[in-house]
């Protein structure tokens, strides 16, 4: 039965949507304006008429169980007051992750392209503050800046880096069906933003980075049926690889940003010191899981009682504050995404590049994951979105019939190419 796409035709709510996600990068205090936007057109479009699409029983039951064993935990555990907040930070979050599939669903690539460009826009401005207050071009670069690392307007420099990634990753995935002239703006902003990710001196955004420029490499070829085609993506893949290279060791090769990338690439003392550093916690965290199967609560690891500090790992700390269940089932969303998002990869369509990309970078930040908690990262859920709005999309009669006339007027045939 035809869906009504109602949100999605009003260009003021396109307007209002690519807002949304270019206001993304104002951090630094909470609520963010990001989060409060992004509150009201949840409220407002819902209002409006904006459907919950079909196919969604699986990943929501998953996180609803992760959710539900959570508060629970949090309710029995010894300071609950301090799991308020986070909690009601991670139904936001998820209730986030549900408004963008709506909105994908209705017209996933024209409501990709505008949250993309809003995103692109924010993360050009958050770099630009960066680098201004990294060589001290601006006043008050001590709020732009930590320890010589940028954070611009983060709280930390670890969540500046891995923010621009996604973006960066758009970029490659746009060279494909760009101009002459758009591929020299797309690959310099591309080299803009790498810039910006290499001063944020996060090994976890470099690692995430190189994670996902390498399967978006490795994949694209594979994905496209046509062998010329093919040929013409693993040479314009070679044409970045080499300039990415060029690039980073013209950058690096100035005394001050080599001398902290050698320091940075190495182990700090807060990763193995042997009471309170980063792996020391994860262990005891991995004792503490095995005797208290329930979970401790939302937010309670971090309380001077249990571990002081976060233990820098979303699986761990999923694990010692949800609880066996809720990790579980936490688990198994994140699977049952990949799993399906994989297959999902060889449909051809108008957006197979752009969709892969997010994907990769689903995995580079998931990857990543493994030494820091990214669960309050409000681009993760843009990220997964954008991997269930154009699945879920994909099964209605309309929008395949839709989808697959437009990916067959635009794919390009072994003659085309």
């Amino acid at each position: 039965m035809e869906r009504a796409v109602v949100i999605t035709r009003s260009p003021l709510n396109l307007g209002l949507l690519w807002l949304l996600t270019a206001i993304s990068s104002i951090v630094f205090f909470e609520p963010t304006p990001y989060d409060i936007l992004g509150f009201t057109l949840l409220l407002l479009f819902f209002g409006l008429g904006l459907r919950l699409p079909t196919g969604l029983g699986t990943p929501v039951s998953l996180l609803g169980v992760y959710i539900i064993t959570n508060a629970f935990a949090s309710a029995l555990a010894p300071d609950p007051v301090a799991s308020l907040r986070p909690l009601i930070i991670h139904f936001y979050l998820l209730g986030n992750w549900i408004f963008f599939i709506c909105l994908i669903y209705e017209n996933p690539a024209r409501v990709l392209k505008v949250l993309y460009s809003g995103y692109l826009f924010a993360a050009i401005i958050a770099v630009t503050l960066g680098i201004l207050g990294y060589y001290k071009l601006v006043p008050y670069t001590e709020q732009l800046i930590e320890y010589g690392r940028v954070r611009s307007l983060f709280k930390d420099p670890n969540v500046y880096g891995p923010f621009l990634v996604p973006v960066a990753l758009y970029l490659v995935a746009r060279l494909e069906s760009a101009t002459h002239g758009e591929k020299f703006v797309f690959i310099g902003i591309f080299a803009f933003l790498t810039f910006g990710i290499l001063l944020s001196f996060s090994r976890g955004s470099w690692l995430n980075m190189a994670i996902a420029l390498v399967l978006y490499a490795i994949l694209r070829p594979l994905i496209q049926p046509s062998a010329r085609v093919r040929r013409r993506l693993m040479l314009q893949t070679g044409v970045v690889a080499v300039f990415l290279a060029l690039f980073l060791g013209w950058v690096i090769n100035t005394d001050h940003i080599q001398s902290m990338v050698e320091r940075r690439a190495k182990l700090q003392y807060y990763d193995v010191q042997a009471e309170g550093g980063r792996f020391s916690r994860q262990l005891a965290v991995i004792k503490m899981a095995l005797v208290r199967p329930l979970g401790i609560g939302e937010g309670q690891s971090r309380l001077r009682h249990n571990f002081g500090k976060e233990p820098h790992n979303i699986f761990l700390q999923v694990l010692i504050e949800s609880g066996w269940i809720g990790a579980l089932a936490f688990y198994s969303f994140l699977v049952l995404t990949l799993v399906k998002a994989f297959k999902f990869l060889f449909q051809p369509s108008t957006i197979q590049a752009v969709y892969l990309a997010s994907f990769v970078c689903v995995i580079g930040l998931l990857v990543q994951s493994l030494f820091i908690d990214s669960a309050h990262w409000r681009h993760l859920y843009l990220l997964l979105a954008a991997l269930w709005g154009p699945m879920l999309a994909w099964k209605t009669d309309v929008m395949n019939h839709w989808w697959a006339n437009e990916a067959a007027a635009n794919m390009p045939t072994d003659d085309e190419a």
